[in-house]
């Protein structure tokens, strides 16, 4: 399952995942987890769940997705977190492909939330 929530004194959104996703559980509810307006931020914390059940062409499908859907600003970050080995190899993949298919969102893979929020808190693209 994945839930979204924005936490306003930070101007994040947070998109928590947690069991096993499947592709077409992200597909399903991709059409639900918006940016608010105002936020270039994004915190995908997937600490309590996981997406090694996804593919490598599931992962570069939901790139497609999210082309399709963002609306590009200026300065946007996307940071994942990820604790488990398979899921943290999963979003680095992620990040590369997210870079080769030119998203207009800089992301970011992290272990701990706390670094993942220092890091979109700050004026850093890298």
């Amino acid at each position: 399952m994945i839930q979204g929530d924005h936490i306003h004194d930070d101007r994040i959104a947070v998109w928590t995942a947690t069991g096993r996703l499947t592709y077409p559980e992200i597909e399903a509810t991709m059409a639900d987890l918006t940016l608010p307006s105002r936020t270039s931020r994004v915190l995908c914390d997937l600490t309590r769940g996981t997406v090694a059940d996804l593919t490598t062409s599931e992962v570069e499908d939901v790139i497609k997705l999210i082309i399709r859907r963002i609306n590009a600003i200026a300065g946007a970050k996307a940071a994942i977190v990820a604790h488990g080995s398979v899921d943290y190899g999963l979003a680095r993949m992620f990040s590369i492909f997210s870079e080769l298919a030119d998203l207009p969102v800089m992301v970011k893979v992290f272990r701990t939330a706390e670094v993942a929020r220092e890091w979109l808190a700050s004026k850093d693209k890298a």
